[in-house]
């Protein structure tokens, strides 16, 4: 099976090039793309430079838009999600694509390790939480995590939602279709929004992008 791994990335410059050089180092990693989600810096030259196969979009469109266009540029059986600040910690994808590549899951998820005082409120992560609960999923620990992998049919029939309700769309749809879910620790570290005006304004637009994504997948439902 083929892996491909799909990166969005957005004013990533200081980060990406890190987080690429790491994916070279996973064993199954058959190409890394790069979709430089109109970053004002120097992101995409970054992921050039670093060996990463990147297209730019004309603006910022956010994380599910850039997704799509990735996934659908990618030729892997096999799809890694992941964002692009985790530096050398990308090496952990390999936990991620073990139960996938050996058929024990079709979609894998990362649960980082907490320090207690950082992140926020919990709000958001409820939210998706109960929803994928409600359709029918297990009760993920973090239904909010971006790393990911997962078998391309997967994607196909439920890759959809808007901006960064996209996870929470993934979650409500896999029980109800048949397919197996895992939770994966990884020791993975990225940047984690804080509790000051710029990250209670990012949580704003994500509860609103997760609201979005859960009541276009019910009315999907409902036809």
């Amino acid at each position: 099976m083929e892996v491909s791994a799909v990166i969005p990335a957005y004013n990533e410059e200081a980060a990406i090039g890190k987080t690429i050089r790491a994916l070279q180092a996973v064993e199954g990693i058959n190409e890394i793309i790069v979709i430089d989600d109109g970053s004002q810096d120097r992101t995409a030259q970054a992921a050039r430079e670093a060996g990463a196969i990147t297209f730019s979009l004309a603006a910022n469109f956010g994380k599910g838009q850039a997704l799509a266009v990735g996934c659908a540029l990618s030729e892997g059986d096999i799809l890694l999600l992941l964002d692009a600040d985790l530096g050398d910690s990308a090496r952990e994808a390999a936990a991620l694509l073990e139960p996938v590549m050996a058929g024990d899951a079709d979609m894998s998820i990362a649960v980082f390790p907490l320090t207690p005082g950082e992140g926020g409120f919990g709000l958001v992560q409820g939210l998706s939480r109960w929803a994928i609960k409600r359709s029918g999923g297990p009760l993920l620990t973090q239904p909010l995590s971006g790393q990911r992998a997962m078998k391309r049919s997967v994607w196909q029939e439920l890759g959809f939602g808007y901006g960064f309700g996209i996870e929470t769309a993934l979650g409500m749809g896999v029980h109800r279709l048949g397919y197996r879910v895992v939770e994966v620790p990884v020791a993975m570290t990225h940047r984690r929004t804080g509790r000051d005006l710029r990250g209670m304004v990012h949580r704003g637009r994500q509860f609103v992008h997760v609201l979005l994504a859960i009541l276009r997948h019910w009315r999907w439902l409902l036809g």
